[in-house]
């Protein structure tokens, strides 16, 4: 009975391995139904697995599938450990184009939930030997806002060492693009408890960074002056210290508008009219407004020029 039981589901499992084996799957003209059909395949497959593996019949399952199919013991535990994974790493891996990544994963959040498609980032991220080079370079096809929270999540639940973080955030700072200052930022605002370790280390490590002094820093700093703005104004609002360093920035910078001084080789490059957009921003939070202008008086500045300019 066992045998017939096997027999049945062998044709089946074999669609799916010779999916698994198709090395120009998926394409840019693969259709959404064909994504769809492949994770619920995947899905069924996991189910009929755990059938198998309660009945004590895995082991029947590989041996028919090894008599009909020459396929590698090694090749078929990577596609059975886990059948949705390895058609989502395929969609990942592959040369198709954004609208079709951008197609396969929403089909995905469709059948399964958000946390598993979290949980199997995860996974492929602990494959990759460098995780930093990982959260720089992880397709960013997927949508945007999910990449983001995953990244932020996945960087706080790492950063445990102070020492190792200042590297860490070194590196990804270092070649920072428009994504990674969102990624850090959403890191340095993340409110659940569950990360207040890393969120700790990494605002230490951010700080670090933005201490020194040095022409390198321009691009940091043009980066970070460009995001959202009510993310800008919630960083300030949430870390003091890194405020703190921003009004010394701003203060700075200040100085050399206001005496027409040239800024080719100073850390930091902003125009007039720059300048006054930022602190005009940090004037919409009274309290910080209030904490700027406190930072000036403390640094011997022109009062009266500040006051004028953030009106």
């Amino acid at each position: 009975m066992e045998t017939i039981v096997v027999h049945q589901f062998l044709d089946f499992f074999q669609d799916f391995i010779n999916l698994c084996l198709k090395h120009d799957w998926p394409s840019d003209t693969t259709t959404p139904e064909e994504f769809r059909n492949a994770f619920l395949i995947s899905q069924h497959i996991e189910k009929c697995l755990d059938k198998f593996h309660k009945r004590s019949l895995i082991d029947e399952l590989l041996s028919a599938i090894n008599k009909k199919q020459n396929t590698s013991s090694l090749f078929l535990k990577k596609c059975f450990s886990d059948p949705p994974k390895y058609i989502l790493k395929k969609i990942l891996n592959s040369s198709i184009n954004i609208t079709q990544v951008n197609v396969g994963i929403t089909i995905f959040l469709d059948l399964f939930s958000e946390q598993k498609l979290e949980d199997y980032l995860s996974d492929l991220m602990l494959e990759a030997a460098s995780k930093e080079t990982l959260l720089k370079n992880l397709k960013t096809e997927i949508p945007n806002e999910l990449l983001l929270e995953f990244k932020s999540k996945f960087l706080l639940s790492e950063l445990k060492d102070t020492d190792y973080a200042k590297k860490v955030i070194g590196n990804i700072l270092n070649t920072c693009t428009d994504n990674d200052m969102d990624m850090l930022i959403l890191s340095l605002l993340c409110k659940d408890l569950k990360y207040a370790q890393g969120l700790d280390v990494l605002s230490k490590a951010f700080v670090s960074y933005m201490t020194v002094r040095s022409v390198s820093r321009k691009s940091f700093w043009k980066l970070l002056f460009s995001i959202n703005e009510d993310n800008f104004l919630q960083l300030c609002l949430n870390h003091g210290d890194i405020f703190k360093l921003i009004s010394k920035v701003l203060i700075d910078s200040g100085k050399l508008v206001r005496e027409n001084m040239s800024m080719d080789y100073f850390y930091i490059e902003l125009t007039y009219s720059e300048l006054q957009s930022i602190t005009q921003t940090i004037c919409k939070n009274e309290n910080l407004k209030l904490d700027f202008l406190d930072q000036v008086l403390e640094s011997n500045e022109d009062f009266a020029f500040w006051n004028n300019f953030m009106s």
